[in-house]
């Protein structure tokens, strides 16, 4: 069943597919124009086969099936994965052959963002920008795919590709590549007929889509492993259950994470040494959207850890947000101002140094937060402050950030980097501590300063397309 929802004032067709785990997940942002929205919304799914030419009324971008072409037509495309998570070069360059994919933004026609985020019920949104170059500049587009959280990896890699043909048809088609493809409409027939928007029973095809489980999700994973040396021996059992709801007017996480591990270290002089932890933590966020551009919610937690000295610690932090894009815009870019204020309650393994083993207090929270994602790379910023508020002068403050830019054909530069000043570890104990507790990092020694950073590049040369795939010898069985 076919239920397209146009919105006002807007040139986008979102359709919805109950029949298969592709299709009905694929959404076109405003701006996609040409032939392929009207396409879409006349035929539904887009077969890319190279048997036999378009239509004529198209006659500017296609030629008859005798004239050659030539190998300078065809679209050359960079793929850009600002996101790794299942930005699989390899399986795009294999399952979609009519382009070249180029080694060098430089070298190509088309400039396709690969992004990523978390979507309702599990699932994951990835969205792909596309950006025209050289003789296709100004052309830009976007199409985003909505995996489901019970989706295999075969079926989110089918659905992406699938997504990332139809996104790449409209510009092979300007390319000149247009005579190679056929298309088919894969949808269901009503009154004898393809491509009728009615839905069952001849209902409204806006209706509301019904979920039993009113977007909850749930989920419950057990895992463990083992090691097991001569000398050494390391038991991991991992248990946690989650829940989550996600809406346009509400975000809601509800989780719990624990880790027992045992395990027993034999020195040189013949001593067992025992590191045997048991670690738990719970987690709630609860979010109301107010607009585009501000949010609130209340973020709780709790958890212990033996490392900071914690038995157990309970927060809860009202708070607010305010972004200066709009969120839709995250995955691109975002600018963020946070504030949090709340209560934080620390159950304590051994007294501390200021001689607490219960305690109480208030705490509050700042955090700035730039980050971009464009074609020349993409580069983050952000500063963030906390401090208790029944002794201001506990506080800790920190500023990072990182770039990844393109500097000309082939060269990429890479920078990061943090700096913290440390006045609230109000955790330490008074103790003394061991050698064997340091070793093993059961215990976070009191530091005033933390400074990280990294700097590098990449160079690349050599052929400019990436076409070709070979899978032998996989560095698994090598």
């Amino acid at each position: 069943m076919r239920r397209p929802c146009r919105t006002a004032g807007a040139s986008m067709v979102r359709d919805t597919y109950n029949g298969g785990p592709m299709n009905d997940r694929l959404h076109l942002r405003p701006g996609f124009t040409g032939i392929l929205p009207k396409l879409l919304n006349s035929f539904g799914a887009v077969v890319l086969v190279a048997l036999f030419s378009l239509p004529t009324a198209l006659e500017g971008q296609l030629r008859s099936a005798g004239i050659s072409q030539g190998a300078d037509s065809r679209l050359k495309v960079y793929l850009d994965c600002q996101d790794r998570r299942n930005c699989n070069s390899n399986h795009f360059q294999t399952e979609i052959r009519f382009v070249d994919w180029a080694r060098d933004r430089t070298d190509a026609d088309l400039h396709v963002i690969f992004t990523s985020s978390g979507a309702g019920g599990g699932g994951i949104q990835y969205t792909l920008d596309f950006i025209g170059l050289r003789e296709m500049d100004g052309r830009d587009d976007r199409l985003t795919y909505t995996s489901m959280g019970t989706d295999v990896q075969a079926e989110v890699m089918d659905g992406l590709t699938h997504a990332f043909q139809i996104g790449l048809l409209r510009y092979a088609v300007e390319a000149g590549q247009g005579g190679d493809f056929e298309l088919a409409f894969r949808g269901n027939v009503v009154n004898g007929e393809e491509g009728g928007d009615l839905g069952e029973g001849g209902g409204s095809a806006s209706g509301a889509v019904y979920d039993p489980w009113n977007y909850w999700t749930f989920r419950f994973g057990l895992s463990g492993n083992m090691d097991i040396q001569e000398r050494r021996s390391e038991r991991r059992i991992n248990p946690s259950l989650s829940a989550n709801r996600v809406t346009e007017a509400w975000k809601m996480d509800l989780t719990f994470w624990s880790n027992f591990r045992r395990q027993t270290i034999e020195l040189s002089d013949g001593r067992e040494v025992r590191n045997d932890t048991d670690s738990w933590r719970v987690g709630g966020l609860v979010v109301r959207s107010i607009s585009d551009h501000i949010s609130v919610g209340i973020d709780a937690g709790a958890g212990n850890s033996i490392n900071q000295n914690r038995r157990a610690r309970v927060n809860v932090r009202p708070a607010v947000e305010w972004n200066y894009y709009p969120y839709m815009e995250a995955n691109r870019r975002q600018f963020i101002a946070h504030y949090a204020a709340g209560m934080e309650y620390s159950n304590y393994y051994e007294e501390t140094i200021f001689g607490a083993m219960v305690e109480t207090l208030p705490q509050h929270r700042f955090a700035f937060q730039y980050r971009a994602r464009e074609p020349w790379g993409n580069a983050g910023f952000g500063i963030e402050s906390s401090q208790y508020l029944h002794d201001t002068s506990l506080y800790s403050y920190g500023v990072g950030g990182d770039i990844s830019y393109r500097i000309s054909r082939g060269l990429e530069l890479n920078l990061s980097g943090d700096a913290s000043r440390v006045n609230d570890q109000i955790h330490v104990a008074a103790s003394n501590f061991s050698d064997e507790d340091i070793l093993l990092g059961r215990v976070s020694l009191p530091t005033g300063y933390r400074y990280e950073a990294s700097i590098g590049f990449n160079y690349r040369w050599g052929s400019t397309l990436t076409n070709v795939v070979n899978n032998r010898f996989p560095g698994s069985v090598r």
